[in-house]
């Protein structure tokens, strides 16, 4: 195999934008997941506020996203891959249980409508954001 055909199949690799496509996802959800584990373990507050925070933010940049209608690959990449990583539903669940398991039902009640109507709030705010 010579360098012009080692080349080549670099090139060609590059681009086929389905595994482009799939390399930029799985890169971003490891960033977007890294991104939440820092916040919640940061040490400046619960881990439930990092959560929440989280998902805040990352509700307010999926709104600003879709607002803005980009192709089906830049969603997939940016919404689903960096933003779905960095936010969680499931982490928000398992707080709440724990709560629940403590005896503390209006502390876990509170959290779990702050983290919906945050989100839904947030997300609403970046679609008349990123709509303008």
């Amino acid at each position: 195999m010579n360098y012009l055909t080692v080349n080549w199949y670099i090139f060609a690799f590059w681009q086929n934008s389905k595994i482009l496509t799939g390399l930029l996802f799985i890169l971003l959800a490891a960033c977007g997941s890294l991104f939440r584990w820092s916040l919640q373990n940061s040490g400046k507050w619960k881990k439930t506020v990092g959560t929440l925070i989280a998902n805040v933010f990352a509700s307010f940049l999926l709104g600003i996203l879709l607002a803005d209608l980009h192709d089906g690959a830049t969603i997939t990449v940016i919404g689903t891959g960096f933003l779905g990583s960095f936010s969680t539903f499931s982490t928000v669940m398992m707080e709440v249980s724990d709560e629940l398991d403590h005896h503390r039902k209006i502390p876990a009640i509170l959290y779990l409508s702050a983290s919906i109507l945050g989100g839904v709030l947030a997300a609403t705010a970046g679609l008349e954001i990123g709509g303008r």
